[in-house]
């Protein structure tokens, strides 16, 4: 008999004092980078364990455009419908298709039912400019728009990140500790400004950090 992972384990102990309701959500996490975002996400999974069958981290297959990265998910979750929430992860940077993808993400919250009938939590992840704005957030804050190449610039400075590198695999492992800050930075912006203007600095990758964070926190 194989052996059961240990979130399946505690998950029946939870599950039998608590009823039958599972004790955290499913997540399809669809990213628009192959790597970078991917790699990111995927090492939390990895380092706390997470089961791969229930928290799904795939990038898009249709495209990098952010139309394409939410058309993707909504396909993607269709084939087999064994989620509960749906996370869509792209950039502002110059896609044509940004303001499209936040509207179609929004219109879908809600809008599927999965494998159990319940309605679907569908959530754009968006970032302006990049992705590396979360990043960049874990050492200092950002309070004015910034182009995607400056993000770059700070944070490889001396005090910051100096040897990040796109589609490394040790970027949560390098910055974990700073998660606390850089969710405040985060959560302060958010107070601040909003997706839809697309030049503010903004990003939801703390939502979704936090998300998973809060899976392996109920089984340690």
């Amino acid at each position: 008999m194989a052996k059961r992972h240990r979130f399946e384990r505690k998950e029946d102990r939870i599950v039998r004092k608590a009823g039958r309701r599972r004790p955290y959500d499913r997540m399809l996490i669809v990213c628009e980078g192959s790597k970078t975002e991917v790699n990111y996400f995927s090492a939390i999974r990895r380092e706390k364990r997470l089961p791969n069958a229930d928290i799904a981290i795939v990038p898009s297959d249709y495209g990098t455009a952010p139309l394409q990265i939410v058309e993707y998910a909504i396909d993607r979750f269709n084939e087999a419908k064994g989620f509960d929430r749906v996370y869509v992860v792209f950039d502002r940077d110059d896609h044509d298709s940004y303001h499209n993808a936040l509207a179609k993400a929004e219109a879908t919250h809600e809008t599927l039912k999965n494998d159990l009938k319940a309605r679907v939590q569908f959530q754009a992840i968006p970032s302006v400019p990049n992705f590396e704005l979360w990043i960049l957030l874990h050492f200092r804050d950002v309070l004015a728009p910034i182009h995607r190449d400056q993000v770059y610039a700070e944070l490889k400075k001396p005090a910051f990140y100096p040897s990040y590198a796109k589609n490394s695999l040790t970027v949560f492992a390098d910055t974990k500790d700073r998660i606390a800050d850089a969710t405040a930075r985060a959560q302060a912006l958010r107070a601040q400004f909003t997706p839809h203007n697309g030049t503010d600095p903004y990003t939801d990758a703390d939502v979704l950090t936090g998300d998973l964070l809060k899976i392996a926190n109920r089984f340690e």
